[in-house]
């Protein structure tokens, strides 16, 4: 009987498995490990996945998974070092605009890559999945005419708030690279005003025209405009949470879906792990992400950071990506590649340096581990800014700190125990969850397979135009009939002053 049921049941399951495309183009690892556990576990149940990644999973018991690897595009990323490109202090203009032409380089070698392969695969398929970075990857809704499904590693961007109908209120809901630190001032207000205007411009007016031939370069003249299938966006999953970013009103389609690559301890490296028992007096684990490279960095902040660490009665733990670390200090420990998630884990640590990047906070608070937040560029002042705000870190400026400042900075946060009372707190909040990240990702993407899009979730505002969005029809009205109403009253009250001054004049003659 137990066997019947387990082949009725395997016979269900295989009966609603589903053909699903998935195009994760950003070559960055911070992007990827937040899109790995979805294909991975879409292919657990079932389904048959195609994926075009930079960072394959090559796991070769996940049978039903095709990884297209797109690892060649880290080389059009590394061309230019991202720090400089998009670091806190560069106009963000120039930072959006420079992010928006790699981008689309990026895809476009994705896109040449996806052609000779779909020719091969000889494959349709019930649903794709994108990135939502950039619009240029909606053209594979044209390619493929099935629901399509937005997925974001960070907080989305404006023109993808404004493709679901998300309220965007400059001073409320600010874009997620508008780094203001202490609050909004007029001069805050105003300026996040401007940019909203400006992005809207130059996306709509520039972005968006290029994008669509583009789209019809690589898809065929016949797709439909580019706007028009990214407004067409069934559902996006957005790695935020109300508790590491503003609370903000959302749309149905925009379902948040948190510490997604959260996974299980694994055993440590045997001399990772040697070393760490064996620093009783405590860790400082440095580490700046994927993306920011420590040997990058300035040489005068790099020997005020070298010189701190020196002076400190911790050992520290640094990734570190060159052969050659010049004046090293000799309670510094380096490797180019460390495991997160198992150092931090480990009961010695006590404080993590970090550049503020959205899966290392979401790590630290899982293992309770306090930080000391050193931001480079994106996202990252925001999210440092609001761990300080938390109680369960420190910040400090690469480009301006001294070295007993970033000393005090580390000393206070290893050493303060309200740190770390205040992040054990927050991590029985944080993982107060009904269900698990990834299982609330697989669970919607299920749904709009199941009834073949999400149109029903839809808002009205995604069809109306910014006039009427924002009611300059109705203001315009409105000030028409107060014009022609003053009008009228005025040319009333002259009348009948007028006609007293006729009557006046009469009755004097």
């Amino acid at each position: 009987m137990l066997v019947v049921t387990l082949t009725l049941f395997a016979l269900l399951r295989h009966s609603q498995s589903a053909k699903i495309l998935g195009m994760f183009f950003i070559p960055a690892h911070s992007h990827q490990v937040m899109y790995q556990p979805i294909w991975r576990e879409l292919s657990l149940r079932g389904h048959q996945v195609t994926v075009f990644t930079p960072n394959p999973l090559r796991n070769s018991s996940l049978t039903n998974l095709t990884e297209i690897d797109t690892s060649l595009t880290y080389d059009i990323l590394r061309r230019e070092y991202i720090g400089d490109k998009m670091a806190k202090d560069i106009y963000l203009i120039d930072s959006m605009l420079w992010l928006e032409k790699v981008s689309e380089e990026i895809l476009e070698e994705n896109f040449k890559i996806a052609k000779k392969t779909f020719t091969e695969l000889e494959s349709d398929f019930d649903l794709v999945l994108v990135e939502t970075f950039h619009s240029l990857v909606y053209g594979l809704g044209c390619r493929f005419k099935v629901p399509i499904i937005g997925v974001h590693s960070l907080g989305l961007f404006l023109h993808t708030q404004d493709a679901v109908g998300n309220p965007t209120h400059p001073v409320l809901n600010p874009d997620i690279f508008f780094n203001v630190m202490e609050g909004f001032n007029m001069y805050s207000k105003i300026r996040s005003v401007v940019y909203n205007l400006w992005y809207r411009l130059v996306y709509y007016w520039y972005v968006i025209p290029k994008n669509d031939r583009l789209s019809k370069k690589y898809w065929g003249e016949d797709c439909p405009y580019i706007r028009d299938l990214e407004k067409n966006v069934s559902l996006i999953l957005v790695n935020t949470n109300p508790i590491l970013h503003l609370v903000r009103p959302q749309v149905p389609q925009v379902v948040e879906v948190g510490q997604m690559h959260i996974a299980p301890k694994n055993v440590l490296p045997r001399d990772i792990q040697d070393y760490l028992d064996a620093s009783t007096q405590g860790v400082v684990y440095f580490n700046l992400g994927s993306n920011v490279r420590s040997a990058s960095f300035k040489i005068s902040a790099r020997k005020i950071i070298i010189e701190a660490l020196s002076e400190l009665p911790y050992n520290v733990l640094w990734k570190w990506e060159d052969d050659h670390f010049p004046d090293k200090p000799k309670n510094v420990v380096t490797r180019k590649w460390l495991p997160q998630q198992d150092i931090l884990g480990h009961r010695n640590v006590k404080v993590f340096i970090t550049q503020g990047g959205l899966q290392s906070l979401e790590e630290s608070i899982t293992n309770c581990v306090p930080m000391v937040g050193m931001p480079v560029f994106a996202d990252q002042p925001l999210n440092v800014y609001k761990m300080v705000q938390l109680g369960i870190g420190r910040s400090v400026d690469h480009m301006t700190m001294t070295k007993e400042e970033l000393k005090e900075a580390i000393r206070d946060v290893a050493e303060n125990k309200k740190y770390r009372e205040k992040i054990y707190k927050l991590k029985d909040l944080f993982s107060d969850q009904p269900m698990s990240g990834v299982d609330k990702s697989v669970w919607w993407i299920e749904y709009v397979l199941r009834h073949g899009g999400a149109k029903h979730l839809r808002s009205a505002a995604v069809d109306m135009s910014w006039f009427e969005y924002y009611l300059l029809d109705v203001f315009l009205v409105l000030f028409f009939v107060a014009f022609v109403s003053v009008y009228l009253i005025s040319v009333c009250v002259k009348l009948s002053f007028s006609t007293l001054r006729f009557k006046h004049k009469t009755k004097l003659n």
